[in-house]
C-alpha cells in the first residue's frame, strides 16, 4: 500500500464549530499523520473548539531534526505536490526549531514514525537527513548524498542498539532544547504501532495481511515500543499510549489502507486522552486522580475487551476443527476446547468516578472528561461485534 499525499482536500464534517470560554490550547506535533490526523475535521469534527494546531513537522527522524541544517540547493527530479516539497524543506531546514520557540505552543505531541519507518543517511560531515522515501528519495540532492563518499544509510534493521543509540542522544538534545525554549510546553508521547490487519472495502471482517508483511509490521512495533518507552520514561514526559487496545486499518480510511491509518473510532479516543493531560496539568489533586482513575479503568477495559477478542475467536476456530472430525473420535475422544471465554463487564467504578467528576470541574470539562469512558465504550462494540479475523488468502 503506497503513502498517500495528506495534502488532498478533506472536506469537514461539521462547521460552525461553536466558542467555547478561553483560547484553544495550542497544539505542535512533530511526528507524523498518526498524531496530525487527530487534528482534522474529517476525524475529529469538534477538535477546533479546543485546539489549534501551531507548527509542524511530518516524518522527519528525531536524530536527523537534532543534527545541524542541511542548506545545500535542491530540485525534484520527479513529480512532487506543494506539501511534499514542503516536506522535504523542512527536515533539511530544522525550521520547526526556530518557530516553536516564536509560537510557543502549550502542547508538542511526538511521534516516532520517521525512525520507525525511514531511518536516516549520514552525510561524510556528520549531518543527518531523513532517508524519506516518498520524499527525498524524489530530489536531486538525493542523488548527490548518495554518490558522496563517506555517505551512510543508517537504519534499526541494520543495527537496532546502534541506532537507538544515535536516536537517545538526539532525543536528549531535544529534551534539553525544551527545557531552555519551550519551558512552558507539555510534551505528550504518542505511541505509534503498526496495525497488521486490514478491513476490506465493504466489509465488516478485518483479513490479516500478508505473513511477510505481517511479520514486517511486528518487528517494526516492537522497535518503536522501544523508542516509545525510552521516552516516555527518561524525561517526564506525559504519553499517550493506545497500541494494546487492538485497532486494524481499512481499505476505507479517507487516506487508503496502511499500517498506521487506523479505524475511525482511534481518533477520538486519542483526542479524550489528550483532553485528560491537558485538562489536569494545572488541575487540583482530587480532579487529576478521578481522571487517572477514569483513564486506567477506560483503558482496562478496552484492553481486556481486545484479549477477550482474540480468547474468543480462538476458541471458535478450535470449535470448527472440532466439528470436522468424525463423529466417533468426537464421541470417545472429545478434544473440544471447553467452555467459552465471557467478555469482560464494564468497570464498575466508571458511573461513581463520573459523578465524582461531574461536581469537580465545569460542564465543558466534565464533557470532554467523559469521553474518556464512552470512547473506550465505543472501540469496545467495535471489538464485540467485529466478526473473526480471516487469513489474508
Amino acid at each position: 500500500m503506497s503513502q498517500p499525499d495528506p495534502v488532498t482536500p478533506v472536506t469537514p464534517v461539521t462547521q460552525d464549530v461553536p466558542e467555547v470560554s478561553g483560547r484553544p490550547v495550542t497544539v505542535s506535533v512533530l511526528g507524523s499523520c498518526i498524531t496530525r490526523d487527530n487534528f482534522n475535521s474529517r476525524f475529529n469534527p469538534d477538535y477546533k473548539r479546543w485546539y489549534r494546531v501551531g507548527p509542524t513537522t511530518n516524518q522527519s527522524s528525531m536524530i536527523a531534526l537534532m543534527s545541524p541544517p542541511v542548506d545545500e540547493p535542491w530540485e525534484p527530479v520527479q513529480e512532487m505536490k506543494p506539501y511534499g516539497l514542503w516536506n522535504v524543506r523542512s527536515d533539511l531546514s530544522r525550521e520547526i526549531l526556530t518557530l516553536l520557540p516564536e509560537e510557543q505552543p502549550d502542547v508538542v505531541v511526538l511521534d516516532f514514525f520517521g525512525d520507525a519507518h525511514f531511518g536516516v543517511v549520514r552525510l561524510p560531515d556528520g549531518r543527518f537527513v531523513t532517508d524519506n522515501r516518498w520524499r527525498i528519495h524524489k530530489t536531486d540532492l538525493y542523488e548527490r548524498i548518495l554518490a558522496m563518499p563517506g555517505t551512510e544509510q543508517l537504519s534499526w534493521e541494520q543495527d537496532a542498539d546502534g541506532y537507538f543509540g544515535l536516536w537517545v542522544e538526539a532525543m536528549d538534545r531535544f529534551a534539553a532544547y525544551v527545557a531552555d525554549q519551550l519551558p512552558d510546553t507539555q510534551v505528550v508521547v504518542h505511541w505509534g504501532f503498526n496495525a497488521d490487519e486490514v478491513v476490506p472495502s465493504g466489509e465488516s471482517t478485518p483479513r490479516r495481511m500478508p505473513s511477510r508483511r505481517r511479520r514486517a509490521a511486528r518487528k517494526r512495533n516492537a522497535f518503536w515500543r522501544r523508542l516509545n518507552e525510552h521516552a516516555s520514561s527518561a524525561y517526564g514526559w506525559e504519553s499517550i499510549d493506545l497500541s494494546r487496545e487492538y485497532y486494524v486499518t481499512l481499505d476505507d480510511h479517507p487516506w487508503g489502507p496502511m499500517e498506521v491509518h487506523y479505524t475511525l473510532d482511534y481518533y477520538p479516543r486519542f483526542l479524550a486522552e489528550l483532553d485528560r493531560v491537558v485538562l489536569t496539568r494545572s488541575a487540583p489533586e482530587e480532579v487529576r486522580v478521578l481522571a487517572r482513575e477514569l483513564h486506567e479503568a477506560a483503558a482496562e477495559y478496552t484492553r481486556d475487551t481486545a484479549r477477550w477478542r482474540i480468547a474468543a475467536h480462538e476458541h471458535q476456530r478450535a470449535l470448527a476443527v472440532e466439528r470436522e472430525r468424525p463423529t466417533w473420535k468426537r464421541v470417545l475422544r472429545p478434544r473440544g476446547p471447553g467452555a467459552a471465554p465471557v467478555p469482560p463487564a464494564p468497570p464498575a467504578a466508571t458511573a461513581t468516578l463520573l459523578e465524582a467528576l461531574r461536581g469537580a470541574v465545569d460542564d465543558d470539562a466534565f464533557a470532554r472528561l467523559s469521553r474518556l469512558a464512552t470512547t473506550a465504550e465505543e472501540h469496545v462494540r467495535w471489538l464485540r461485534e467485529t466478526p473473526p479475523t480471516l487469513s489474508a488468502d
